[in-house]
């Protein structure tokens, strides 16, 4: 809500400002509308004609690669500005001046034209611009003569399609050249891959069925290392399992070899004739002990006669094929030893034959692909060949510029809405520059920020003298509320005695003076107006008193104090007015008879009021302020500088005395509507026909918003 109203009464501020400077505002928009129309009325009046061209984007070469393909139109946005600048450089516009001859015809009858002067005289009348979303661009061009315009345009889009078609040809012919060079290059190419492949075959003794085709693969495969490997892995088996029987008879001890010689798989007929004869004699020499026979017993000593027999013969037999299998095991690892080697042979044999196939599978490789691209650009150059005979146009003049018949320039309603607006924007902005210049007192705020002194009461413009005025007036309510809030300060400091000051002349301090003490007097209070300006007096013309006896006369000692206090037209007012004009004024301001005056004024009335003069000016009023119990700065709304107003302050505090607060007056409530506030109290007063007051609505805040109480 803050926020809303103070950007409201910044929107209020700047329509104050132009309200103030509403004149000057009136002024130069004048000037400047007026000014448009005699420019535009004297501008010459120019035709204009236009041709239109519709451009190619595209301007690729010939294809050189079977990779490239001609890219998809696309709109560049620099496209078009890149052939605004080529149809205005002088590329295009030299061309267009020879053709047209137009140095001589813009030249004076005995010399022609410089041909540089001549182009920016045709740049000048040109201007180009784009048709959106399209490929065309229309060329305007502005003169006095509607043929010339007419002329004008169609040579330059002749010329500058002429050239575009031009350009567009020699890139085609470049490009053309450069794809047979490239055919001769892979002609020669062709042939060293074919030489180094018929090589690498003989020197390799390759038999290749199809040499221009990778159909066939030519793989290089050796049966013999094939069956070395098969033999080799035979041998190792046989070399292991003669390891293993043989480390098995190794690990077995004498006592385990009869029992474990069954087991073996020995495939002997010795041992398996003896081994079951053994085991039988085995079986009867347990029985006969289990039977109770001891082992000296004659059958059990037979029976263990015929064990060691056999058992001697297993065991000669068993050693004897110890020994053959140990004879078999050197004879196998000899084998393997053999057929490793051989192995080792024909792998190295098959990985040379490898080894010049694959050399040889490369060469013939990359003469196929050579061969290849070289067919695909054979194609490619008769291909392009023949869309060379019949090429796009990179440019075609779709519309030819005609003579107008009307002028387009001046624009004058254009022109006049420019002026318009140009003299909007340069008086208000011209407005608010004076307003910036103006360092002069415009708002209580100026008086608040720059002399930190309270406003007491802002007198509009017009206000009549309250001596000659009824009593219940308009114009009586702003001293009522000047009055009310002098009351309140004056009474925190117990003065009676104020003086009344202006930094300058006429500022409206005597007139402030004289209605404040009506005002007061009005309500009661015994008041006294001395008139201390005895340079310029002027209270004896608003209270309409002779000024033959005054302050001036009593100083001197010509009259007593009775005798320059004179009663005015206003009940329980008094005035002494200024008096007889004296010589030297400050002297008889600083003076003890000045200051029994004011202790005496003080006992006999309620407030004095003192009419000094401008303290900036004379000294005088530096004195008064000093005698008084308090001082009434008086400032004329807009018209003097904001630091004159703070030397004022100074030059009161200098001299010890006090400021109650600032006057704000002579504010003109038509310009500054920010003190309307202040004023709606005349509404209040105004009767109706029928004598009654008209009950009406006033302004409630210092904000401006108006409420919708009624009186």
């Amino acid at each position: 809500m803050e926020n809303s109203q103070d950007s409201r009464l910044h929107f209020l501020d700047y329509w104050r400002v132009i309200r103030v400077r509403l004149g000057l505002v009136i002024l130069v928009f004048l000037l400047v509308v007026i000014a448009a129309g005699v420019a535009t009325y004297f501008l010459p009046r120019k035709y204009n004609s236009f041709a239109t061209i519709e451009v190619e984007p595209e301007m690729t070469p010939v294809r050189i690669f079977e990779s490239e393909t001609r890219p998809q139109q696309v709109n560049d946005p620099k496209f078009t500005q890149t052939q605004f600048q080529i149809i205005m450089r002088k590329g295009v516009l030299y061309p267009v001046i020879d053709r047209l001859d137009l140095q001589r015809r813009w030249g004076s009858n005995s010399e022609p034209l410089p041909k540089e002067v001549a182009n920016r005289r045709l740049l000048g009348m040109l201007s180009l611009q784009e048709v959106r979303n399209t490929n065309l661009i229309q060329i305007d061009v502005y003169s006095t003569d509607p043929q010339e315009a007419a002329l004008l345009a169609n040579t330059i889009a002749n010329v500058y399609m002429e050239q575009r078609i031009a350009e567009q040809q020699s890139l085609v012919s470049k490009g053309l050249d450069q794809m047979l060079d490239d055919v001769k290059k892979q002609e020669e190419a062709v042939s060293q891959a074919y030489m180094e492949a018929s090589r690498l075959r003989t020197e390799s003794n390759i038999v290749d069925p199809n040499p221009d085709s990778l159909d066939n693969s030519g793989r290089v495969e050796d049966s013999s290392v094939m069956s070395n490997q098969e033999k080799v892995n035979e041998a190792k088996s046989q070399v292991a399992t003669l390891q293993s029987r043989v480390a098995e008879l190794d690990r077995l001890k004498s006592e385990d070899l009869m029992r474990a010689a069954g087991q073996l798989n020995l495939n002997d007929p010795i041992i398996e004739q003896k081994l079951p004869v053994y085991q039988s004699a085995q079986a009867d020499k347990a029985r006969m002990l289990n039977s109770g026979l001891g082992v000296n017993h004659p059958d059990v000593k037979a029976a263990q006669a015929q064990i060691d027999t056999i058992e001697g013969q297993l065991r000669k037999q068993i050693d004897s094929i110890r020994k053959g299998l140990a004879t078999q095991l050197a004879i196998a690892e000899d084998s393997l030893k053999a057929i490793e080697s051989n192995l080792t042979n024909s792998q190295t044999e098959q990985q040379t034959k490898k080894t010049a196939s694959a050399r040889y599978q490369d060469a013939k490789h990359k003469y196929v692909e050579e061969r290849k691209l070289l067919e695909a650009a054979k194609s490619r150059l008769s291909s392009e060949s023949m869309e060379r005979t019949m090429p796009r146009n990179a440019a075609v003049v779709r519309d030819l510029a005609e003579p107008a018949l009307f002028p387009s320039k001046p624009n004058v309603s254009l022109n006049m809405a420019l002026g318009v607006a140009a003299g909007l924007v340069l008086g208000i902005s011209l407005a608010f520059f004076v307003e910036y210049l103006d360092t002069s007192v415009k708002t209580m705020d100026d008086v608040e920020k720059y002399v930190a002194l309270p406003v007491l009461a802002v007198i509009p413009q017009g206000i009549k003298m309250l001596p000659n005025a009824g009593d219940d007036t308009a114009d009586a309510e702003a001293y009522r509320i000047l009055k009310t809030n002098v009351d309140f300060n004056r009474k925190k400091l117990n003065a009676s005695t104020l003086s009344i000051v202006s930094g300058g002349a006429q500022e409206g301090k005597s007139t402030t003076a004289c209605n404040l003490a009506t005002s007061w007097a009005k309500s009661g209070l015994r008041i006294l107006v001395v008139d201390a300006d005895l340079r310029r007096p002027s209270q004896h013309r608003l209270f309409g008193v002779e000024n033959r006896l005054g302050l001036g006369n009593y100083l001197k000692g010509e009259a007593t104090l009775d005798e320059v206090i004179h009663p005015t037209s206003v009940s329980n007012l008094s005035l002494t007015p200024a008096g007889s004009a004296a010589t030297d004024v400050v002297s008889l301001l600083h003076s003890e008879t000045m200051e029994h005056l004011v202790e005496v004024a003080k006992e006999r009335f309620d407030v004095v009021i003192f009419d000094s003069p401008p303290i900036l000016g004379v000294s005088d009023a530096s004195i008064i302020a000093s005698l008084v119990d308090g001082s009434i700065v008086v400032v004329q709304h807009r018209r003097f500088p904001r630091s004159m107003l703070l030397r004022v302050k100074k030059a009161i505090q200098n001299v010890g005395g006090e400021i109650l607060g600032v006057v704000l007056n002579n504010v003109n409530i038509r310009h500054d509507r920010h003190y309307e506030y202040y004023t709606s109290y005349t509404h209040y007063y105004t009767k109706p026909k029928n004598g009654r007051k008209q009950p009406v609505k006033v302004a409630a805040n210092v904000e401006g918003e108006k409420t919708d109480d009624e009186y």
